[in-house]
């Protein structure tokens, strides 16, 4: 069973490695995706995402989600030269350029940080957010000193015994 950690800091993965790659592609001047490139990119985010959220021991640590969110950026590089087969004839490569490398790997550096950080962060905001949210606890009283109060009114009976009648007023002649 999978700790919510792991599920957040999946979904998290994937969902950057597929924005990221797609800016950094073009920020470096690869251009943004067309429809097929774009369900290449998206898949490779599912798969990123799905290996990072496997359960394991610990927490996440930077270098290993730093490794697993750059081999998402490459593989998304992939599948955005793939994906689109004008940018293939005219000369785009499947291996990125230095300036589009650095992008990537720039923009895989500060979103492992980030979600490194918001699942370190996880825990304590859920607790806090928790102690606000809920309603306070009633405190218990001993028994000796619990008092009764007497109700002023007379309490209604818990049982009808008579039925409710559901005819209505005579129809006009």
């Amino acid at each position: 069973m999978r700790s919510p950690d792991a599920s957040l800091r999946g979904g998290a993965v994937g969902a950057t490695t597929v924005s990221l790659s797609v800016a950094a592609h073009g920020w470096a001047d690869g251009g943004y995706p067309s429809g097929s490139a774009a369900v290449l990119v998206l898949i490779v985010g599912l798969g990123i995402g799905a290996v990072s959220a496997v359960p394991r021991s610990g927490r996440a640590t930077v270098p290993l989600l730093l490794a697993g969110m750059v081999l998402g950026q490459f593989a998304s590089h992939v599948a955005l030269v793939v994906g689109d087969p004008h940018a293939m004839m005219h000369g785009h490569t499947i291996l990125p350029s230095p300036a589009m490398a650095a992008f990537h790997v720039a923009a895989s550096t500060l979103a492992a940080v980030l979600v490194c950080a918001a699942e370190r962060l996880y825990g304590p905001i859920t607790a806090v957010v928790r102690s606000v949210l809920d309603p306070p606890q009633r405190l218990a009283v001993p028994p000796g000193l619990a008092v009764e109060i007497a109700s002023p009114l007379p309490r209604a009976p818990f049982e009808f015994t008579t039925s409710i009648s559901r005819r209505g007023p005579p129809t006009p002649a």
